[in-house]
């Protein structure tokens, strides 16, 4: 156990002013692109589309709570300095964290939040926001891995006008170079002209013939390592804080995520230890 970690009540506190959550939060994936087979008849290596990281961001400074914001979000903020023990309050406006245990702030940190924004695919619609409201930790672990939430397809197959094909479990799709796409137990991969079987690289989309495929949730192409950073907190309900993968490690401070609470692994750590569930 760690010397610092604190014990004790739990309570998480979200408002329009001081708002807590995660959900669904998505990692900027990297492209899977067509392609055919090489001499030897094994499918052509494909390449990630690889979007340059930005300039490092100096460390954004703490910001005090502030009582701005409507009435309720005042309200909110008044019954949580009045709870005992620890919370964590989160201000989608400021963006950003605090850990508070009693009248002592224990950690101040950056935040990124949900965009706020809504999404409409094949007649389901989304919006990407971080709710207002209480929550409690319910879990928490170290090394996670995301299972990709069918809205991720969705917006690839929009942004990429393309259309949306769902594997399904022992199924061989023919593609219109001549090699196919199979699910073959717990794996999704594609199939050359000779009957040779590669496995799809989990974090990559599948995307051929002007179609992004979804692939089964039991299968490993749908739980992407790394996507979460290297803990999480779980808020239920898809709702969750968690850390950065390096292809969104600049995004802290920013509404950029589609609901979950976005920290720096640094920052993300020492919140870690110290809560537990509850």
């Amino acid at each position: 156990m760690k010397s610092h970690e604190l014990r004790g009540r739990f309570a998480v506190v979200l408002s329009a002013l001081l708002i807590f959550t995660g959900s669904n939060c998505a990692m900027q994936a990297r492209a899977e692109q067509p392609g055919g087979a090489d001499s030897q008849g094994g499918p052509r290596e494909t390449v990630a589309s690889v979007v340059a990281p930005e300039p490092v961001r100096p460390k954004l400074a703490p910001k005090p709570v502030v009582t701005t914001g409507d009435s309720s979000s005042q309200r909110i903020l008044r019954a949580a300095s009045q709870v005992r023990g620890a919370r964590i309050m989160v201000s989608i406006k400021q963006r950003q964290l605090w850990l508070i245990n009693n009248r002592d702030t224990l950690l101040v940190a950056p935040v990124a939040v949900g965009m706020g924004k809504d999404f409409e695919f094949n007649g389901k619609k989304f919006h990407f926001s971080t709710p207002t409201g209480r929550r409690k930790v319910l879990t928490k672990s170290e090394s996670p891995v995301w299972t990709v939430p069918e809205w991720h397809y969705m917006e690839r197959a929009a942004n990429n006008d393309h259309d949306l094909y769902y594997l399904k479990a022992a199924e061989k799709y023919k593609l219109e170079d001549g090699t196919s796409i199979e699910v073959r137990g717990n794996d999704v991969g594609r199939v050359n002209q000779f009957g040779n079987f590669w496995a799809f690289e989990p974090g990559l989309e599948i995307m051929y013939d002007n179609k992004v495929f979804v692939p089964p949730v039991t299968t490993k192409q749908r739980r992407v390592p790394d996507a979460l950073g290297p803990f999480k907190l779980d808020m239920g309900e898809g709702y969750l804080i968690h850390g950065t993968h390096p292809y969104n490690e600049n995004s802290i401070g920013d509404a950029v995520s589609h609901g979950c609470v976005r920290m720096d692994n640094f920052d993300l750590e020492r919140l870690y230890y110290m809560v537990e569930p509850g």
